[in-house]
């Protein structure tokens, strides 16, 4: 029978209370802060709002927990499988005597070293001033024509479309779809904007189909928005001809797109809200300039009138004037009379020097010229009031006409037509987007017009139809 060891004097009793305390007190001192590396297993998401996974590799694996109070504030959010990187202490979970990874910090494994490419391409397209100030762009205060580089698929499509098409302005969006993760996202970004750029470089400048490119994509981690880092998308970006606003990511989501772009917008919805604010500032200033020339038309109008009217009184004078001349003569006449009467003896000599004087002084010939004399202002007031009144109407035409040039609607009325599939009114630009049977809403200058595709034909090698 075996014997059972005696306990010694003094020998301290531990419960396992104390015993697992005193190892996690151990561990968290030993191990207070690692870095360990793995994969990710088991991943759980409780309502509490704390991640639960087991961090494993090929031989071993150990719990894990990212508290939800530290996790908000974490950047990356892990996936089932996914090789991360944390940074952490252990502890040791005394109700079950399991030892944990309590993370502080986890990114993908591997970010370390994008992170560090970032870094590098970013000081060395800063040293060749791509960055500066002074080669970017104002971006167009009437923007009305507006390229979207984007997923398809993607929230931020519908971000930018809800914004610009419910500010109820006659926008038209061309959107150029493109993948935005991945292998490929880039080169697919960086030839988007140089076909954008080319289309509309052969486009005579009063017709040219994009006024600013807007480049988008939803948040993501380091990973995710890599494409936007690419140099080739970066260098694409800088020879754009075309103003950019990058909307990448999330207030928080930094990319080398948001250094080299003319605007950087913290998300999509902010991109649009940009367009749609300057726009409506330019309609609000082009309202007011058409009251205000209104009104002052209006006010030289009526001072020509009122100048007219003025000229028109004075010329009633002379008739007046006239009366006034007569009734001097008559009362001159009688009295010359009354004196010729009583001096008629006596000045003789006198008499035919007065009718000489009274042939030169003549009043009634001295009106004659006078009444000419107005005749020929009053025609003269005439004629220039008269060109006056065509100069301004001219005037008013012209800037009337050049009004109504700046009319987005003049493409339509040249012929130019909106190609929408029903009933998703999705924009065709391709006839590859159709099937002979759909149907089709076309947009005219005046009215809409429903269509079914009976056939279509492959663009020729010229880019028309074969």
């Amino acid at each position: 029978m075996a014997s059972v060891p005696s306990l010694s004097p003094g020998r301290k009793i531990l419960n396992v209370q104390e015993l697992t305390a005193r190892i996690r007190a151990e561990v968290e001192k030993q191990f207070s802060d690692i870095w360990v590396e793995g994969e990710v297993a088991n991943l759980k998401i409780p309502p509490s709002g704390h991640l639960y996974f087991t961090l494993k590799d090929a031989s071993a694996q150990i719990k894990a927990i990212i508290f939800r109070s530290h996790g908000r504030f974490l950047k990356f959010t892990p996936r089932e499988g996914q090789s991360v990187l944390i940074r952490g202490h252990l502890t040791l979970y005394e109700a079950k005597g399991e030892y944990q990874l309590v993370v502080d910090y986890i990114e993908p494994k591997g970010a370390g070293a994008l992170q560090a490419a970032f870094e590098a391409l970013k000081e060395k397209l800063r040293a060749e001033g791509l960055f500066g100030e002074e080669r970017k762009r104002p971006i167009p205060p009437l923007a009305l024509r507006v390229g979207l580089i984007t997923s398809p698929t993607g929230a931020a499509l519908q971000d930018i479309l809800k914004v610009m098409t419910g500010a109820g302005l006659p926008f038209q969006i061309l959107i150029y779809p493109v993948s935005v993760q991945g292998a490929g996202a880039a080169d697919e970004i960086s030839r988007a904007l140089y076909e954008i750029n080319r289309i509309n470089e052969q486009t005579p400048s009063s017709d040219r189909p994009i006024d600013l490119l807007i480049l988008a994509r939803g948040g993501g981690s380091l990973e995710d928005l890599w494409a936007f880092n690419e140099e080739i998308v970066a260098r694409a970006i800088g020879r754009s001809l075309i103003p950019v606003i990058s909307a990448v990511g999330h207030e928080t989501d930094t990319t080398m797109a948001d250094f080299v772009s003319d605007v950087r917008a913290p998300t999509p919805s902010i991109a649009a809200e940009i367009v749609v604010r300057n726009a409506k500032a330019v309609i609000q200033r082009l309202a007011f300039l058409q009251g205000a020339l209104r009104e002052r038309m209006g006010e030289k109008l009526e001072a020509g009138r009122g100048r007219l009217r003025a000229e028109l009184r004075v010329l009633t004078g002379p008739a007046r004037q006239i009366g006034h001349f007569s009734g001097q003569l008559s009362h001159l006449t009688i009295r010359l009379r009354q004196a010729f009467g009583r001096q008629m003896e006596s000045r003789k000599s006198r008499l035919s020097h007065f009718r000489q004087g009274l042939a030169h002084l003549n009043p009634v010939e001295r009106l004659k010229e006078w009444r000419e004399l107005l005749d020929r202002l009053s025609a003269q007031l005439a004629r220039q009031g008269d060109a006056f009144i065509v100069r301004r109407r001219g005037l008013l035409q012209s800037q009337m006409v050049q009004l109504n040039i700046l009319s987005p609607l003049q493409s339509l009325s040249r012929g130019y037509s909106i190609t929408q599939k029903l009933p998703s009114l999705e924009v065709v630009r391709d006839a590859d987007e159709v099937a002979p049977g759909d149907l089709l809403q076309l947009i005219l200058h005046h009215g809409k017009l429903i269509c079914s595709v009976v056939k279509k034909e492959a663009p020729g090698p010229e880019g028309g139809i074969d």
